[in-house]
């Protein structure tokens, strides 16, 4: 498995807005692939841009969208470390098997589930109760949003109250004023928010978050370059204001593969259905995409709104997707919404 990994610096502030005008916590796949797209523009041109849809077009690349990890670095050398990369929630319920000490208000908080949680998660898919049932005495809570197995963490030196109090996500807001050019008008006040990732730590080890996303396919050098410049370049919104960079990014190459093979499939990626995959949905959540084209030409221009399918929903067979063009009337140039879909095998075996 490929993975970009996108190392941040600390207190990184990001916007990742909806079509709602609130922020989320992640950035979809959607919404990366047309990142690229620009940065593609911005190194080689038109030419390399269309090789790049062809590319998406004909189904030769696939792309996640941006997730979290968490590298925890020992304090002293003799001591293990740990990497740990998380996947977003199923769209399912949870039920408990034993008594237990987490709650089913914390369970249904969680967002983010580790890889090894998953697989665990669908081996204890229950058909007649449509829920996954394990004991919940088997997860540890990381902050309130992510979880993982005790299994996973047992080497690293943490006590279950040092895990749960981490904090490295945080939606904050800040005051300002719009400038008129008019300055005999006064300008209107308005709160900045912002998503901001935070180091943390335990007595024995710095822990600090990443973003990471999944490559399917042969990944050619122009397309390369475009994701390092990712970096500069930024994602999201109000890059202008110092938000949406890294470090950083990196390559991994993972043992681990996607399984392929299960009673459903979960996406990794926001999907558009072709029409006859529609029946194909079993469990999932949709979300609006709108708002304005942006190119390099600086565009305001308010492109097709539609709606996607968001990451972590099931189906019942695999499926392609589509990808759409929402280019405004009369407007120079396409713009697309990428909706390609990225599996993982889920519910046992078929």
């Amino acid at each position: 498995m490929k993975i970009a990994k996108l190392l941040l610096n600390d207190h990184a502030k990001f916007h990742f807005g909806d079509s709602s005008g609130d922020l989320k916590d992640h950035f979809s796949s959607d919404q990366l692939v047309s990142a690229l797209m620009n940065n593609v523009v911005l190194l080689y041109g038109d030419k390399q841009l269309s090789e790049f849809t062809s590319l998406l077009r004909e189904d030769h690349i696939h792309f996640s969208s941006i997730f979290y990890g968490l590298d925890f670095l020992p304090k002293q050398q003799h001591k293990n470390g740990a990497t740990i990369y998380f996947f977003p929630r199923p769209k399912v319920d949870f039920m408990s098997t034993e008594q237990h000490s987490v709650s089913y208000k914390e369970i249904k908080k969680i967002n983010y589930v580790s890889i090894k949680l998953l697989e665990k998660l669908s081996k204890s898919w229950n058909e007649e109760e449509e829920a996954c049932k394990f004991d919940f005495r088997s997860i540890i809570l990381i902050g309130k949003k992510f979880a993982v197995l005790r299994e996973e963490i047992a080497d690293l030196e943490c006590t279950e109250q040092e895990l749960q109090s981490l904090r490295f996500l945080h939606f904050d807001s800040k005051p300002g004023v719009e400038v008129s050019r008019d300055l005999k008008k006064p300008g209107k006040f308005y709160f900045q928010e912002h998503l901001e990732v935070t180091f943390d730590e335990t007595k024995y080890y710095r822990v600090q978050p990443f973003m990471y996303f999944i490559i399917d396919g042969k990944l050619p050098v122009f397309l390369n370059a475009a994701i390092q410049l990712l970096a500069d370049e930024g994602i999201g919104g109000k890059r202008s204001l110092g938000k949406g960079f890294f470090h950083k990014i990196e390559w991994k190459e993972t043992s681990y593969t996607l399984p392929q093979k299960g009673r459903y499939f979960m996406n990794l990626s926001t999907y558009f259905p072709k029409k006859e995959e529609a029946g194909k949905l079993y469990f999932y959540e949709l979300e609006k995409r709108s708002g304005f084209v942006y190119s390099l030409g600086g565009k305001t221009v308010r492109k097709k709104s539609a709606m996607v399918i968001n990451e972590g929903s099931l189906f019942r067979e695999k499926v392609k997707g589509d990808m759409i063009n929402v280019e405004p009337e009369n407007f120079d140039h396409s713009v697309y919404l990428y909706g390609k879909s990225i599996f993982v095998g889920f519910g046992g075996k078929a």
